[in-house]
């Protein structure tokens, strides 16, 4: 065999396999067709969020008098904020790269297909291992087969927006996950006019209805139209988007029509030619292994969570796996992550989902640094079970994506709720919330009124 381990797709998954699988001491190629780092890095998670930083600093020009700063004719350069954008996806690509390069793994350019259970085709070129990851990711979804979106061909995608700026300041998007309402956020605070065509009965439906609720209040406020129950029927050529609801057909005219309907995954790589089926993802069980002998699976194609950072769990949980090594991760408790303004974040189960739950709910209006940066909404709320064991967390708040950490680790370590709020929490931060809400549950929360009894 050329390689211990061969690894096809150079996303957040891919690489982060590969190294694992290099680090343990193996010998690897990692198989990209495109640019490394895949979606996550060149087209989703970093580009958005360098997007949605620019908007954040500009739409908070109307609060800059408040805060003690003039300043006049401030206008908004898109190709300056792409110009950035791209600069940032250009570092961490390199560095990736290199990190490919100091682990001596392999770098094989191209598309590949697998030939056998043990080998690849790149091109001319055909590599052989003892086993081979899967890590092709997922691209942008039209619709499904059994509903495809008619008129398509009038849309733009995420890959699209995230290429260059959009002509007009009427934006129309279909969707209501986690693209979706990104995307509402980013052109909703930079002035654009949005209208966000929910399918459903209300947004980001992953989430608590709490969430949802407060997120749409918000984007409202931002100038983003929300019209939920829309079936979409067609989009025409002039990008006007027909739908109905249970009020009738309507229709709305735009400038631009973006589709944000989920994602499928990539799987055109000559998985018949090793007996592999997929309907729609590639089964895997705990170890991420096909059933098909050497070949293991991660990420976006085997259907469980598209998001990077499981991605790259599940990819370091599949090498470990099958060089005989016991499991380093947690593939049980996995943070989502939206970057609106303010952030939303979840883990673990929603209130719904245990019995004789018990709650804590801090208001963000009362936390110090949340009303310093402006925000004087929000919320952090934590689910514990009857024993007393944190099971599920929801934040809504400013930099809410970067204390979800602690809950995070609190649920995977089946920890109680007086194991978390006996920790001093720093002041004055966003994070001392957390304690605050876990006292909640109690009714000692020092800065929540009494709860009635």
């Amino acid at each position: 065999m050329d390689f211990d381990l061969i690894v096809l797709g150079g996303g957040p998954g891919g690489y982060t396999g590969a190294i694992r699988a290099a680090k343990l001491g193996k010998k690897v190629a990692l198989v990209e067709k495109r640019d490394v780092g895949g979606t996550c890095l060149n087209r989703g998670c970093i580009p958005t969020k360098a997007l949605l930083h620019s908007a954040e600093i500009y739409s908070g020009k109307n609060e800059w008098s408040e805060l003690g700063i003039r300043a006049e004719n401030v206008c908004l350069d898109e190709e300056k904020i792409y110009e950035r954008k791209q600069k940032i996806v250009g570092t961490l690509r390199d560095g990736v790269r290199s990190l490919i390069k100091a682990n001596g793994i392999e770098l094989v350019e191209g598309e590949g297909t697998l030939v056998d259970a043990n080998t690849i085709k790149v091109g001319d070129r055909k590599l052989s291992a003892d086993y081979i990851l899967l890590a092709t990711g997922s691209v942008p979804s039209a619709g499904s087969k059994e509903r495809p979106l008619i008129g398509v061909e009038y849309t733009v995608n995420s890959d699209d927006v995230l290429d260059s700026p959009v002509c007009g300041d009427n934006i129309t998007i279909i969707g209501a996950g986690v693209i979706a309402v990104e995307f509402a956020t980013y052109y909703g605070e930079t002035g654009k006019n949005v209208t966000l065509l929910a399918p459903g009965e209300r947004i980001i439906k992953m989430m608590s209805k709490d969430a949802s609720v407060q997120l749409s209040s918000v984007l409202k406020k931002q100038g983003v139209k929300i019209i939920t129950g829309a079936k979409i029927k067609r989009v025409e050529s002039d990008h006007t988007v027909v739908y109905e609801t249970e009020k009738g057909e309507a229709s709305i005219a735009g400038d631009v029509v973006i589709t944000a309907i989920g994602r499928k995954p990539v799987l055109d790589i000559g998985l018949e030619n090793v007996g592999l089926h997929a309907d729609k993802f590639i089964s895997v069980d705990d170890n991420m292994y096909t059933g098909k002998a050497g070949i293991y699976a991660c990420g976006d194609i085997i259907g469980r969570i598209q998001l990077a950072h499981f991605a790259a769990a599940s990819a370091i949980t599949a090498v470990e796996s099958m060089f005989g090594y016991e499991h380093s991760m947690d593939l049980d408790v996995c943070p989502s992550c939206i970057y609106t303004m303010p952030e939303l974040a979840s883990v673990g189960k929603k209130e719904t989902d245990v019995e004789n739950a018990k709650v804590g709910k801090f208001l963000m209006g009362a936390n110090g640094k949340s009303l310093i940066e402006g925000v004087n909404r929000g919320y952090i709320k934590v689910i514990a079970d009857q024993n007393d064991v944190i099971v599920g967390a929801e934040i809504f708040a400013v930099r809410g994506t970067d204390i979800l950490g602690e809950l995070s680790l609190a649920i995977s370590r089946g920890l109680k709720t007086h194991e978390v709020a006996s920790v001093i929490h720093p002041h004055p931060t966003v994070m001392e919330a957390v304690g605050e809400s876990i006292e909640d549950i109690y009714g000692m929360a020092t800065h929540m009124a009494p709860k009635k009894r």
